[in-house]
């Protein structure tokens, strides 16, 4: 995406390639059809390749810059990360700190606090291991993650951390540039389409796994150079059949789709092609070389840049996908302030000679960086008058405290837990077990905080099934929830070892999608399903509890909200909170694989007690948000303090728990 532009400044003019505007031309097609996507998916629903149009650019214009300086001598890496500072900061600062200074004004304190994280990453160049590490569990919607598109950047730059150093080391050893490259860029596709089957998250999102693409890139740099026979004839042809990969890649992709996988090939080889070509090539000079895409291609990095910030922040402030109409004005205001970026700070600020100017715009790089710290150390300010509009999150909620064990079980229960577990308690004879991950969790924050008396003890996992016949493979990276069998076996242990625990509540974040899907998880050497893991896992749990001789209370999931809650308030004006209901016959449809697989369970064992508090959330036919002036969720699954109390109270008034002390 922001890769050197042939006319760059701080280099010889012998050592660098000449200017092509197809090459701007095809930077139009990139930014072009990602933000045609972002604002408008159901337009064009696979115009995220562009991306990948922008690794493959980029790999190529660097890796030019870098070849020719290696053959004249004058290769120097302090040289490289100058012009790279020149190229990227400008525009980049110039957005971040007004990303910075508009959530002051726009985010809630946790909104703010992600904002200040991602601002920290975005100046580190480690978004992308942010986002990886965020990706499904406690994640907010990625159209309100103004700096999210900072991912594609930060392995630009993560690639060009060793992409000099090893041709540097490569050229000095004589050793053939294109066996090296492509052993290594086999070796990343590999990896791409190893995590595509295990973790699609770091699939998309890790270097190793997308390196391949900027190396096609390098290695048409160096066929450009030196192995023109490579590609010297049928150029026409090649520019065609490059377009014709990217229609291909247009027309054929989706969200549904698992990318980057093989399906990658089709952006990158169809780049790559049209680069090959060269500007000669009729395709490339009558429509990549046009005037207007030439136009568009010069601000496409400032456009990039801008675009998604003005998409998030519409969504946000609208609490969901935002009018078409206001996307239709976010996009025209990222041209216009891509076109005054470029004119006014990107190109006067590229082409400075003054080696005062890479320092200030590294003092501003560093100075983002630790104001985004501070904001994400500070919790987002919550002392800012927006947030007193946050009447559901308050202080008293202890449910982001709880994510980690205070030494409770160990102080009232002299017991120690396993690796990754949280274990709290309130009672050296607590009377009930909560079991399960971060869902029991919210459930628990209401005696944990006090609110409501009940000797009573916790033990889950973040992000657990917790199963305790079935050992569990994680098919994510650098998250929670490596251990989640051995939490399930340390909470049999300890329901056995406390005699004064009666009653064990079991609950957790239920399996989405299609339950006959395969799982993380084998038995007897075979991959179950995720309705038979399931089945498998929760009976297990149940029958090891009551063979305890313990009375199992069963609670399925609680309706997940549409929309994060936040959505529900009015940012900028006092009028009533917006609707955020849906029927329950669409939270039906949503779970009705889950659902079918409680009954089963149910079934299978009528010996323990099922409570479903789908009646609490969803009354008069409505899942809400809101009942009355009480919040019932923190996220758009995990249940509020409110919700906490409310749910509690209804299951003692069952007599499913025992009744509340003073």
């Amino acid at each position: 995406m922001a890769g050197e532009h042939a006319l760059s400044a701080g280099a010889a003019p012998s050592l660098h390639p000449a200017y092509r505007p197809d090459i701007d031309g095809l930077r139009a097609v990139a930014v072009g059809s990602v933000v045609i996507f972002h604002a408008f998916p159901e337009w064009f629903a696979g115009g995220f390749i562009g991306v990948d149009i922008f690794f493959v650019i980029s790999g190529f214009l660097i890796s030019l810059i870098l070849f020719k300086n290696l053959e004249h001598g004058r290769f120097s890496i302090v040289d490289f990360y100058v012009r790279r500072v020149r190229r990227i900061f400008p525009a980049l600062m110039t957005v971040m700190s007004l990303c910075l200074v508009t959530g002051w004004f726009v985010l809630f304190a946790d909104e703010y606090k992600q904002l200040g994280k991602h601002l920290f990453g975005g100046s580190t160049f480690i978004s992308n291991f942010l986002f990886w590490r965020e990706s499904g569990y406690f994640d907010n919607s990625a159209e309100t993650k103004p700096l999210l598109h900072l991912w594609s950047l930060a392995i630009e730059e993560q690639f060009y951390l060793f992409w000099p150093l090893l041709l540097a080391f490569v050229w000095k050893r004589r050793w053939g540039f294109l066996g090296i490259m492509g052993v290594i860029g086999l070796l990343s596709f590999g990896v791409n389409l190893y995590f595509i089957g295990h973790d699609q998250s770091a699939a998309f999102y890790s270097p190793l796994a997308r390196f391949w693409e900027l190396m096609i890139g390098g290695a048409l740099a160096y066929i450009n150079l030196h192995r023109q026979d490579l590609t010297r004839g049928y150029k026409n042809l090649q520019a065609w059949l490059g377009a014709a990969l990217l229609v291909a890649g247009f027309a054929l992709l989706d969200g549904a789709r698992a990318f980057p996988g093989w399906w990658a090939l089709l952006p990158s080889l169809g780049a790559f092609l049209l680069l090959s070509a060269g500007p000669g090539a009729w395709f490339n000079r009558r429509v990549l070389a046009s005037k207007g895409m030439v136009a568009l291609g010069l601000v496409s990095y400032p456009l990039y840049l801008w675009h998604w910030p003005l998409l998030a922040f519409a969504t946000i402030i609208e609490g969901e996908s935002a009018p078409a109409e206001w996307r239709a004005a976010a996009v025209l205001g990222a041209l216009l302030l891509s076109w005054l970026t470029y004119r006014y700070i990107e190109r006067p600020l590229r082409g400075s000679t003054r080696s005062r100017t890479v320092l200030v715009l590294l003092a501003i790089n560093v100075a983002v960086g630790l104001g985004g710290l501070a904001i994400y150390l500070k919790g987002g300010f919550d002392e800012r008058a927006i947030n007193g509009k946050l009447d559901y999150l308050t202080q008293s909620d202890v449910f982001e405290g709880s994510r980690n064990s205070d030494g409770s079980c160990a102080r009232f229960n002299g017991m120690e837990g396993v690796d990754e577990e949280v274990c709290l308690s309130n009672s050296a004879a607590p009377r009930t077990l909560f079991v399960g991950d971060s869902h029991v969790m919210a459930l628990h924050s209401a005696i944990f905080s006090g609110d409501v008396k009940m000797p009573a003890m916790m033990v889950a996992g973040h992000a657990c099934r917790v199963y305790p016949n079935l050992p569990y493979t994680p098919t994510h990276l650098l998250r929670w929830a490596n251990n989640c069998t051995a939490i399930a076996n340390e909470a049999i242990a300890v329901a056995g070892k406390l005699p004064s625990i009666d009653t064990v509540v079991i609950s957790g974040a239920y399996p989405r999608g299609d339950l006959s899907q395969p799982s993380e998880y084998q038995q007897d050497g075979r991959a179950l399903s995720k309705r038979e893991a399931f089945l498998s896992g929760y009976g297990a749990l149940i029958e090891a509890f009551r063979k305890q001789g313990k009375k199992v209370v069963f609670m399925p999931d609680v309706p997940y909200l549409k929309l994060d809650p936040h959505a529900c308030v009015n940012r900028f004006s006092d009028g009533q909170a917006r609707d955020c209901a849906y029927t329950e016959a669409e939270h039906q449809a949503l779970r009705r694989d889950y659902d079918a697989a409680v009954a089963a369970l149910q079934r299978a064992h009528p010996d323990a007690v099922f409570f479903d508090p789908q009646g609490l959330f969803c009354p008069d036919g409505k899942c809400q948000a809101k009942l009355g002036e009480a919040y019932l969720y923190n996220d758009n699954q995990h249940i509020s303090l409110a919700a906490s109390r409310l749910l509690l109270a209804e299951m003692q008034r069952r007599g499913l728990l025992p009744a509340a002390q003073p």
